[in-house]
């Protein structure tokens, strides 16, 4: 049996994800996409995401914007959407808080400086992720007080900011200024508007060459991706798997950059390179993409990389609360980030499709 369509995966959960994997689906030999552990624990971390959403939308004490586009993603990667499923009024109010933060600049965030409480050019990105995967997932929502038109117009203002924004090397900052540039914020720029031109808006082809380009400069050799391109030594597993991920997403695995980041990424994963530079949750992020997006090039990334990230995701869930504590942040990006590396299988997000 095949991968079912998205759409009529979601009618034979009847809006719940998990639902539908009593299907004999996912077997693969002797590797399970979806345990009944991974279910379980994606039960309760997508709870525990509800209870500590604020009354105005938000997730988190602060990086708001970051936060809740990171819930918004979970909630909408377990099959809800603003008009059906179990946390559909959790997304609704998700979707206002992050409509309320964008202006008519494009810049998705709370007002608040990065260093005082604001989630930046990160928070961004990932507000733009968010949007475009509800845009893609939703079609035209019935609910006057959301309409499709302001998704639509969010996800394409937050594109131009993007584009704006873009240093001359092709990176991106922490602030939407184009006189600088790193890693962990070019990637989340690069992946949000491959969400976005995903699902059928504008994004400029030059802007994207540019921001791939800047990740195969920063690919160091021995594979790793440094925090800055031009910058000389090894970088970190966390950027190292966001860097595979994004070659991978891009279906670029032939050349020298991504061969050898892939390759690191794998090690990292196999045990062969001692993990650097914690961020680990980021890294989970992540490094769960790109073990999706390269299987269908090397099983090995899907059925023994992505066993070993679940495994380790899992065993670091709070039992009490569902949540993952030990982010730095009360939960709030830890939680996000496990539930989404968690339900990639569920291929409900559009990005997330074979």
């Amino acid at each position: 049996m095949g991968i079912v369509d998205r759409r009529d995966f979601l009618k034979l959960a009847g809006g719940t994800a998990a639902a539908a994997w009593s299907l004999p689906l996912l077997a693969q030999d002797k590797f399970q996409e979806v345990t009944d552990e991974q279910v379980k624990a994606i039960e309760k971390g997508l709870a525990w995401l509800a209870r500590s959403q604020s009354r105005s939308g938000a997730v988190g004490l602060t990086n708001q914007v970051a936060f809740t586009a990171l819930a918004g993603l979970a909630w909408l990667a377990g099959g809800s959407t603003p008009n059906r499923g179990k946390y559909a009024s959790n997304l609704k109010d998700a979707l206002r808080f992050i409509l309320r933060c964008t202006p008519k600049s494009g810049y998705v965030n709370e007002t608040a400086g990065r260093g005082a409480g604001g989630s930046g050019m990160h928070g961004h990105g990932y507000a733009l992720l968010f949007l475009a995967e509800l845009y893609g997932m939703c079609g035209n929502l019935t609910d006057e007080s959301i309409a499709d038109d302001s998704v639509k117009e969010a996800v394409q203002r937050a594109v131009k900011c993007t584009e704006k924004a873009q240093d001359a090397s092709g990176g991106w900052t922490y602030d939407p200024d184009p006189r600088g540039h790193e890693g962990s914020v070019t990637i989340t720029q690069v992946e949000g508007l491959r969400a976005a031109r995903n699902v059928g808006i504008a994004v400029s082809k030059a802007t994207v060459d540019k921001g791939i380009a800047y990740i195969k400069k920063s690919t160091a050799p021995d594979g790793t991706i440094v925090y800055m391109a031009g910058n000389s030594g090894s970088g970190t597993y966390a950027l190292t798997a966001a860097g595979a991920c994004v070659y991978a997403m891009f279906g670029i695995t032939d050349t020298a950059e991504a061969k050898r980041c892939i390759k690191a990424m794998l090690e990292f994963l196999q045990g062969k390179r001692a993990r650097t530079g914690g961020h680990d949750y980021y890294a989970h992020l992540y490094a769960s993409q790109a073990c999706f997006f390269m299987k269908a090039h090397d099983s090995t990334f899907w059925s023994e990389g992505y066993a070993t990230l679940r495994k380790e995701i899992l065993a670091t869930q709070d039992k009490a609360t569902g949540a993952w504590l030990n982010d730095g942040y009360n939960g709030a990006f830890g939680t996000s980030c496990a539930m989404l590396a968690l339900q990639i299988p569920y291929r409900c997000l559009p990005i997330f499709q074979d």
